[in-house]
């Protein structure tokens, strides 16, 4: 006998209204699928769709004949900075990583196969240059990563499955940032008088790595479990440099001849680490409507000690390779999501997270300026015999993080990073 939908609908509003608050950090972190968002994340245990490619490899055993998840996600976070300086505000880019998983199960057999295209880490922090006190030491952060992700699983029988994938990660990084450089000019005949003048540096990069995945998953009637490894990627890649002046004195003869010869444009080598990671989610159905997940990510960021970005040519003089520390710490991430079946065809869910931002005080910049933050999810889906959609929602609200090192022109003096985050996710997934 099925137990009454009234009471899987207390019990969702009941477990997420008890939950404890928890963090996120601010790097990008896109649960795609909308079943998924609307979990925070909380999906490893479980991963009953095609977008197991990302959660649980592992899981795509237990999916049934050829099946599409295709997906956009859509997020426009808000940073400022205040000071006695003022307060500035970042540009508000709107972002939309894409998904596409595709998974095909052996008919009486045990092989599973998928193949997935997504955007594990889509960030972006893109001060506005113009008086942003911090634009000397980063103006533009920009990490946007793809992933194409090939994965072979195996059914083991008795619930029992193990998987596996090929990840070729690829993508632009980009760096952004000013500095104040003097450059002489004067009429013929007459002494060469000196110009203070704010130079707009900017580093775009084509980048790329091969890493892998594995995972296991074990599904029974009313509790299951899930584990994946996921190996670093280390991205590195060339591309472009250039310099560009801001509010050049007008009329004055030879000036702009002398920025020309000296801004010249070249090109740029940089490399990041997304770091490796290791997740396990356990699920618990105390009634066949209502089912919970907790999770636990861990994420080794101390492997991130510092990143490079070399220069050809370097016009301010800092190089040709800045070396920029970095010193970030490992994480532990815990989420938990719920989901009850209201009728039939409609579902809804909720989650919260915990993901403490890796970046430590002593190395906090403009380019990552984000603490720890509260976040809630929610969504629901509706089903057809054949099809599926998916909508979910996350709301980041980030800590504040006072600093003290933000303004080249000001040393020492105090000021504070503030953010939040709103991000949709939206699904459509056939059954052939």
């Amino acid at each position: 006998m099925r137990h009454p939908r009234r009471v899987v609908l207390l019990c969702l509003f009941a477990a997420l209204a008890g939950a404890p608050l928890v963090s996120a950090s601010g790097f990008g972190l896109f649960q795609h699928g909308g079943r998924a968002m609307g979990q925070a994340g909380a999906f490893t245990a479980r991963a009953p769709e095609p977008s197991a490619l990302t959660y649980n490899p592992a899981a795509i055993a237990h999916l049934e004949g050829f099946q599409i998840q295709a997906g956009l996600d859509f997020n426009n976070a808000q940073d400022e900075y205040s000071s006695a300086t003022g307060s500035f505000e970042a540009n508000h880019v709107i972002q939309f990583p894409p998904a596409l998983y595709l998974t095909w199960k052996q008919r009486n057999g045990p092989f599973a196969f998928g193949l997935g295209v997504d955007s594990p880490f889509y960030y972006n922090v893109e001060w506005r240059p113009a008086l942003f006190p911090g634009r000397f030491l980063t103006r533009r952060f920009e990490l946007r990563v793809y992933e194409l992700h090939p994965v072979l699983a195996y059914d083991l029988g008795d619930g029992w499955s193990m998987g596996g994938g090929l990840r070729y990660a690829f993508g632009n990084l980009d760096q952004d940032d000013n500095a104040l450089l003097l450059f002489s000019a004067s009429p013929p005949g007459t002494i060469p008088q000196p110009f203070l003048i704010e130079v707009e540096r900017s580093a775009s990069s084509d980048v790329d790595a091969i890493a892998w995945d594995l995972a296991v998953h074990y599904a029974a009637p009313s509790w299951g479990w899930g584990a994946v490894y996921r190996s670093p990627e280390k991205l590195k890649g060339n591309g472009d440099s250039s310099y560009a002046p801001r509010d050049v004195p007008v009329g004055v003869p030879g000036l702009d001849a002398a920025i020309r010869a000296r801004l010249v444009n070249g090109g740029a080598r940089q490399s990041f680490e997304l770091p490796r990671e290791m997740r396990v989610g356990i699920w618990y159905a105390p009634y066949p409507e209502l089912r919970l997940e907790l999770d636990a990510a861990y994420q080794n960021w101390s492997s991130l000690e510092a990143t490079d970005v070399t220069y050809d040519p370097n016009v301010f003089g800092d190089g040709p390779t800045v070396h920029t520390p970095r010193d970030w710490k490992n994480t532990t991430s815990l989420r938990l999501g719920i989901e009850g079946d209201i009728t039939d065809n409609l579902m809804i869910y909720g989650g919260v997270a915990q993901e403490p931002s890796p970046v430590p005080e002593r190395t906090l910049e403009p380019g990552f300026p984000r603490g720890d933050a509260m976040v809630y999810a929610a969504g629901f889906s509706y089903s057809f015999p054949q099809v599926s959609f998916d909508l979910g929602y996350s709301l980041h609200e980030h800590d504040d993080r006072g600093v003290s090192n933000q303004e080249p022109l000001h040393p020492g003096r105090a000021g504070t990073y503030s953010a939040s985050d709103s991000v949709w996710g939206f699904a459509v997934r056939w059954r052939l």
